[in-house]
């Protein structure tokens, strides 16, 4: 008798364990199925998929709580924002799933200042505002500069770039928008821009990316030897894109008189 029940006992631990175990595999599969599962979403009349992990990779965001978000005709999420900038959107949060960072320095960037505001107001509607792209210091602080003899070709003079105007710059109105980045023909060097005959320019790239900072270097055109960068007078300088501007961070000229010039040219990004 005692063996009977030895056996039924010994059984039924079996049966226990196996259904224990096809429910944990159940529930596991059904997991990996919900995380896996693609979404489709209705953004404006245009139909995008994407993956339930990307869609609710960031927790505690309104994105992440699709359940509650209204459904077309089809059942699919709706959301009324514009499709091109919803869609670069989930691109980058596509990349930050896939390098599973969820660090609170993660940013979101519109792909251009001209919709810096639009994308904005959408990813807060989306419950992101924390991870919106801060505008570095210098886009907000710096000095505005509107005087004409900045321009190249505008005059002869004494003033060179000193203590007192180095920093970061905005040239705005008469005095253009951005430090010329070309050497300046010769019959301009002569005529300056109110710093003598051997006028500054940019040697470098200027960032096209919103927010981004290039360095480069301020170049003194030499007005007698024709030496389009003097070795001597060789100075870095930062720029950074601000959106509709860009700022410079205007270095101490080597000697006097010597001073950047500018030029007009609207920002076409």
């Amino acid at each position: 008798m005692f063996l009977f029940l030895l056996i039924l006992f010994i059984l039924f631990n079996i049966n226990l364990t196996f259904c224990q175990s096809s429910i944990d595999e159940t529930a596991s599969s059904l997991n990996r199925t919900k995380i896996d599962e693609v979404i489709k979403i209705n953004v404006a009349g245009e139909i995008l998929s994407t993956s339930y992990s990307t869609l609710t990779y960031i927790s505690n965001t309104k994105l992440s709580l699709f359940n509650l978000w209204p459904r077309d005709e089809n059942g699919y999420m709706f959301l009324d924002f514009r499709p091109d900038l919803f869609k670069d959107f989930l691109s980058q949060l596509r990349r930050w799933s896939i390098r599973n960072n969820q660090s609170d320095d993660i940013r979101f960037e519109p792909s251009s200042w001209k919709v810096k505001n639009e994308f904005n107001e959408m990813i807060i509607s989306l419950g992101f505002e924390k991870y919106q792209q801060i505008p570095p210091i210098q886009c907000i602080k710096h000095k505005v500069v509107n005087d004409f003899t900045h321009r190249v070709g505008s005059a002869m003079g004494n003033s060179c770039d000193t203590n007192e105007t180095s920093g970061w710059t905005r040239f705005v109105d008469q005095a253009g928008t951005i430090i010329v980045d070309y050497v300046p023909e010769r019959e301009l060097r002569y005529s300056g821009c109110g710093g003598g005959q051997s006028p500054g320019w940019f040697f470098g790239t200027y960032p096209t990316r919103f927010y981004s900072t290039t360095i480069g270097t301020i170049c003194y055109a030499a007005p007698v030897t024709g030496v389009p960068c003097e070795r001597f007078a060789n100075q870095s300088i930062s720029v950074t894109h601000c959106g509709d501007y860009f700022v410079f961070d205007r270095p101490v000229a080597p000697a006097c008189p010597l001073r950047v010039c500018t030029i007009d040219r609207a920002i076409p990004f």
